[in-house]
């Protein structure tokens, strides 16, 4: 298990506004929390999320404390492997109205379709950059490891040869 400190990821946190953000925020996944402080950690932080956001909003039919409990629940059971950057940016998106006016309402059913739309926006943004970085290698041969590795041993054993045969002489 790797090892971060609070303070740090709520440092990284701030910076994160995009999806290559997410990527390069190196923070924890959910998973990852719930091994360092355990499951009931896990849920208190993520409900905490859901009660700011209760909070932030104006609604007139806003959650109850039960309802927040269950959409954190399902939230652990079918997002864990997001980070603490991806929930970050999430309910950053989910303030600023990314995901469409809320219209009197807010409740569970809402906020796992955000969780789903954001699942697809970052599975997208994530092939994306894979495919890039796949180009970019692909374009300079140099950059390729095994290609620096292939030239360096050719010219050694191109070396080796002339100093053998030189040395027979």
């Amino acid at each position: 298990m790797r090892e971060f400190s609070v303070p740090a990821v709520q440092v990284a946190c701030r910076a994160v506004n995009s999806y290559p953000a997410v990527f390069s925020a190196n923070t924890p996944a959910l998973i990852e929390i719930e091994q360092a402080y355990g499951y009931d950690c896990l849920q208190a932080y993520l409900e905490g999320w859901l009660v700011n956001l209760r909070e932030f909003v104006n609604v007139g039919k806003k959650m109850t404390d039960a309802q927040t409990f269950e959409t954190a629940m399902i939230i652990l059971q079918d997002y864990k492997f997001l980070t603490i950057a991806d929930i970050n940016l999430l309910f950053k998106r989910a303030k600023s109205g990314y995901y469409g006016n809320l219209y009197d309402r807010l409740d569970g059913q809402i906020i796992l379709g955000w969780f789903r739309r954001y699942f697809s926006e970052r599975c997208g943004a994530a092939e994306e950059e894979s495919i890039n970085e796949a180009s970019r290698y692909k374009s300079d041969p140099y950059d390729r490891t095994c290609e620096r590795l292939s030239e360096r041993e050719h010219e050694f054993k191109r070396w080796r040869m002339k100093h053998f045969t030189d040395g027979r002489r």
